[in-house]
């Protein structure tokens, strides 16, 4: 999930990682080390490499005020990493023929039929559906006109009043990517409808529970003011870092709402390696870029970026809310994942992943 813009949700370019002495494990961890304060906010960080962890540290602050340390099993939000989620459970619906990713949004939302057929889920999924998003200044404006604290109800209600804007005059779905936090909302209320579930329900039942990841939810959930959740930092004025406020839109699903820790998502990684959620054909699909209608590839899959890093095929989305900060990246031909879940705005993440590449490559 991000506000006012999307400079977290992008895919990282292919740059020159920065020098590490040494080997593996040691470097990685030398090089963060390096990066964070005493009594600063931390990180935590994760790599699986032929099917194992090869590697997992802490650093930093959960919370500062309190002084307790950043743990490997240490509760973070995963923000825009959480669309993958969302793209696995219509997987997962597709694969029960519960629907089809070429169903047009309408068809399951009816107060937004007036987006026509051509705003379909895979549009949706692959950020190529061209409504109107409602996360920019205006967006945001006209949502906490209608409520204070929104739920998706009341984004679909919205757009629904609006009459189904798209972007702009003259746009029609599929003319190019448009990343939108507000189209996987609607996609969330769509896995609601068709399972009969509550968001956060259907991936407790259909993944959590059933890979033990004990420590990963959706909102709303208790566990969010747990005594192992850390606390989100940002930058404030002149580069100090403070505690972050509540959002609005804290309470929205599909686009960002999950929270979990490194070793849960270690899980969830072996998982998709021998396709124990969704089948092989499935996920293939997942990784597959989407294309405009000009048969452009957008470098998204559902919901992934994806694409050739330095010659390798690769995975990953990046995500910043609340003081949260994740990334995740997959190298599909070696085997090797890497996991970043981090409270401390200073820490760029790019640059952390790609040393770590190099560094267990």
């Amino acid at each position: 999930m991000g506000l006012f813009g999307k400079f977290w949700d992008y895919i990282a370019p292919a740059s020159k990682p920065p020098r590490l002495d040494g080997r593996g494990a040691a470097a990685v961890d030398d090089y963060v080390a390096r990066q964070i304060g005493r009594n600063e906010p931390g990180l935590t960080l994760a790599v699986i490499k032929d099917g194992a962890i090869a590697h997992a540290a802490a650093f930093g602050l959960a919370d500062v005020r309190r002084g307790t340390a950043v743990r490997t099993n240490t509760i973070f939000h995963l923000a825009s990493c959480g669309k993958q989620f969302t793209g696995l459970g219509f997987l997962m619906l597709a694969e029960q023929r519960r629907l089809s990713l070429d169903d047009p949004v309408g068809k399951y939302l009816p107060g937004l039929t007036g987006f026509g057929p051509g705003v379909t889920i895979r549009r949706l999924l692959h950020q190529t559906s061209s409504i109107r998003d409602l996360y920019d200044a205006a967006g945001v404006e006209t949502v906490l006109s209608r409520c204070e604290k929104p739920r998706n109800a009341d984004i679909v209600r919205t757009y629904s009043e609006l009459g189904c804007p798209m972007a702009g005059r003259g746009v029609n779905p599929g003319d190019a990517f448009c990343y939108s936090n507000s189209g996987y909302e609607l996609l969330g209320s769509v896995i609601e409808g068709v399972s009969g579930q509550s968001y956060h329900d259907f991936f407790q039942n259909h993944v959590f529970d059933r890979l033990g990841m004990n420590d990963s939810f959706s909102v709303p959930d208790p566990r969010v003011h747990s005594a192992r959740t850390a606390k989100g930092y940002a930058l404030a004025q002149f580069g100090t870092v403070t505690e972050a406020t509540p959002g609005e839109f804290d309470d929205l699903v599909g686009s960002g709402s999950f929270y979990t820790t490194v070793s849960d998502l270690c899980t969830y990684d072996c998982a998709l390696a021998v396709n124990s959620l969704v089948s092989a054909a499935s996920m293939r699909e997942a990784l597959i870029p989407g294309r405009t209608n000009d048969g452009r590839e957008t470098e998204y899959g559902l919901g992934w970026y994806v694409g050739v890093l330095n010659g390798m095929r690769i995975a990953e989305h990046q995500g910043e809310w609340a003081g949260f900060y994740s990334y995740i990246r997959r190298y599909l031909d070696q085997r090797l994942s890497i996991f970043v879940l981090s409270n401390n705005p200073r820490i760029e993440l790019p640059k952390l992943v790609d040393a770590t590449a190099v560094a267990f490559q």
